[in-house]
């Protein structure tokens, strides 16, 4: 009995000693399983960042697509119009250069017709100054070059020394005196400055977001062999929640533009400026004014307005668009009738046709 008595007891002793010896497998194999846990967070928050810098940079390719294509719009436009301007431009050139040949054979023709005639000489020739400064007056807007002419036309008279031009005289000094009085504008001086503008354009520096450098890369391994994994785990959550920063902005941002999507900006902003240039030439304000006024904005929004380039373009371009491009000068023709009538009576009556006015 004693016996069989002393194997329950070994048998239960054994047991405990089982027991005993699983109690440190459990909790080894309960370790693994809590480090399991972790790395599927870490792992959840890695996905959503990428997730979220996979959004953005679909939506920052999506603007860039957009104003690229808003960008090639504008050219086309632009092109068109500068094109139409240009082929007013050729067509006004056109109309002066076959007025001035007609203008030449009728006086080639008067002078033929006079011969040696020393009085009907200067009287051609004064008929002649005389067209080309009212030409020159209402077609160009010219008034620097039909003062001259009305002025070699007086000193031309005075040299004849015939007292029945007086009268042709007397409204010459009329005329003279008023052309000198009209506004003046200096068509050249301006379009000079809207060519020096136009070089400076590749100059201006395109806005761009200032990016600040993200500090500490190194910090998280650091703290990670100094405070254990918790505090690793809790520095990486911390690195990952500064990737994302909310900031409340009065304005749209605009994404930063690609190389491509730059060279058309600084060439739609050349062809604004040309189309300026143009309607200068051509006397057209309206259009003068207006292109200037889109150049204006689009510097104002596309380049870095605390740049001194981008300063002074817009300085520059307002100052251009306050300018005067256009004046009303006074009517010439009065002199130029006058002399025909008189030359008709004395030196016979001369060719039809060979000014304005007449």
């Amino acid at each position: 009995m004693s016996e069989q008595g002393s194997v329950p007891a070994q048998a239960g002793a054994g047991e405990k000693h089982a027991q005993a010896g699983a109690a440190p497998d459990d909790t080894a194999r309960a370790r693994p399983g809590r480090w399991g846990v972790w790395i599927a967070i870490l792992a959840l928050l890695v996905a959503l960042a990428a997730l979220g810098g996979a959004g953005w940079l679909g939506w920052h390719q999506y603007r860039e697509a957009r104003a690229r294509a808003s960008l090639e719009s504008q050219v086309a436009v632009l092109r068109v119009r500068v094109e139409a301007s240009a082929a007013r431009l050729d067509r006004t050139e056109a109309a002066r250069e076959a007025r001035e040949r007609d203008l030449e054979r009728a006086f080639s023709s008067l002078r033929t017709r006079l011969g040696r005639d020393r009085g009907g000489w200067i009287v051609a020739e004064a008929e002649y100054l005389l067209s080309i400064a009212n030409q020159r007056a209402r077609l160009s807007g010219d008034a620097v070059t039909a003062l001259a002419a009305l002025e070699e036309a007086d000193r031309r008279l005075a040299a004849l020394a015939d007292p029945a031009f007086r009268p042709v005289r007397e409204r010459l000094a009329q005329e003279i005196a008023a052309l000198k009085a009209a506004p003046r504008v200096d068509r050249t001086g301006l379009e000079a400055r809207i060519a020096a503008l136009i070089a400076q354009v590749d100059t201006l520096p395109v806005a761009g977001a200032r990016v600040r450098p993200i500090g500490g890369a190194g910090e998280p391994a650091r703290g990670a062999a100094a405070h254990g994994w918790r505090a690793a785990l809790r520095e990486v959550g911390d690195s990952l929640r500064s990737l994302v920063v909310i900031r409340r902005v009065e304005h749209p941002t605009r994404p930063l533009l690609a190389p491509r999507e730059r060279y058309f900006l600084y060439q739609n902003l050349i062809l604004q400026l040309e189309t300026a240039r143009l309607a200068l030439l051509g006397s057209e304000p309206g259009i003068y004014r207006s292109s200037l006024e889109t150049a204006g904005r689009w510097v104002a929004e596309y380049f870095d307005p605390q740049a001194p380039a981008t300063r002074a373009a817009e300085t520059e371009i307002r100052r251009l668009a306050g300018a005067r491009v256009t004046t009303r000068l006074p009517d010439l023709s009065g002199s130029l009738r006058l002399l025909r009538r008189i030359a008709g009576g004395t030196y016979g009556p001369t060719p039809t046709g060979t000014g304005a006015g007449g």
